[in-house]
């Protein structure tokens, strides 16, 4: 089994280019509206979203836009990257939320979109 994609939904649609484009670098492979019948039967919710597909190598992420803030959860993806430590000073350079919880064995990495989505950041 492997996953196809990842879903994520954000409200701010510069974040396309700011985040998923120049900090993880990943390009637009195509993008669309779901149709509101859609959306009311898949996921119960009124809204014509933009959908977003990025890819990067082998990562593609559906970025679902809907101008509303998100409940709090523990959601959250993991991309493993060749060098997190630039990956993680370029978003700290562009004011994304950056969080290093430092242990013994490594440091933890986090880099939060301005809609919130995490992203814990591992080294290959």
């Amino acid at each position: 089994m492997k996953i196809e994609h990842v879903a994520l939904t954000i409200s701010n649609p510069d974040e396309i280019n700011n985040f998923y484009h120049d900090i993880l670098g990943m390009n637009e492979e195509k993008s669309f509206t779901l149709v509101k019948n859609f959306v009311v039967n898949i996921f119960g919710l009124n809204a014509e979203p933009s959908v977003y597909q990025l890819q990067k190598d082998e990562l593609i992420l559906e970025i679902f836009v809907i101008p509303k803030q998100k409940k709090e959860n523990f959601n959250h993806i993991c991309l493993v990257v060749s060098d997190r430590e630039t990956l993680f000073n370029k978003a700290k350079k562009n004011s994304y939320g950056c969080i290093r919880i430092e242990r013994q064995v490594y440091d933890l990495m986090f880099i939060k979109d301005k809609s919130g989505n995490i992203f814990e950041i591992k080294e290959r």
